[in-house]
């Protein structure tokens, strides 16, 4: 490794621990710079895990790929969009599954628990764009999970919202994580609770462009309510 790669990885690992020593090597040392370091590692982490996600099963589709371009794309706009892509090309070519770990203990550290959990939403929306999440996938999306401290039943949650192998009514009882023997209090309450916990306004220690991502998964949830409630009657 060059004088220059080590400086950069020295910088990127001062200003954006493991995720920075990362983009250090690849990119230099100027990316991490004292200013919304916390915003960057949490959006390049991003890439990271989608990199390894597509990787998983052994084949990169492009479809996978296509859907990290447009996410980024809707999120920050045609310009950071094409700089987060020429930085994920490069880390797509490396091996980063030793970091997996170093990065999820990061961000554990850095954003809170509603951040966490928009991780595992793109994730998942990643492995499901080419129309079939597979095993290798949601093998590693939980152990991510697991590394971030997010629990099961939110594991599943999230993991619902994008399978194709349960019927509708299944995966909204799943997305707020009751049975069908829930009463309609119980129902309630529950929505109540998921209503909280993907509030947009929950997420911390992440760019504004993050926040607005996280309506998704708000009005997944709202509609998982509404069809429960009307499936009732």
């Amino acid at each position: 490794m060059s004088i220059g790669k080590w400086l950069g990885v020295g910088a990127g690992w001062f200003f954006g621990g493991p995720i920075g020593a990362i983009i250090g090597y690849h990119i230099g040392k100027n990316f991490f710079n004292g200013k919304n370091d916390n915003e960057k590692a949490y959006e390049v982490s991003l890439l990271i895990l989608a990199s390894l996600v597509i990787k998983s099963d052994g084949k990169v589709v492009k479809s996978e790929l296509e859907y990290v371009r447009a996410f980024f794309q809707r999120t920050f706009g045609d310009q950071k969009s094409k700089n987060y892509f020429s930085i994920f090309n490069k880390i797509n070519k490396q091996d980063l599954s030793s970091q997996i770990r170093p990065i999820c203990l990061q961000l554990t550290q850095s954003v809170n628990h509603a951040s966490r959990l928009q991780i595992i939403h793109f994730l998942f929306g990643v492995a499901s764009s080419d129309s079939e999440v597979h095993s290798l996938e949601i093998d590693l999306i939980r152990k991510i999970s697991s590394y971030l401290n997010i629990n099961r039943n939110d594991f599943e949650s999230i993991e619902a919202m994008f399978s194709n192998k349960i019927s509708d009514i299944e995966k909204y009882y799943k997305l707020l994580e009751i049975d069908k023997t829930a009463t309609n209090e119980q129902v309630k309450k529950a929505h109540r609770k998921m209503i909280m916990k993907f509030h947009p306004d929950r997420l911390k220690g992440v760019s504004d462009d993050i926040v607005k991502l996280a309506n998704d998964k708000f009005l997944i949830v709202q509609e998982a309510y509404e069809k429960i409630m009307l499936n009732r009657k």
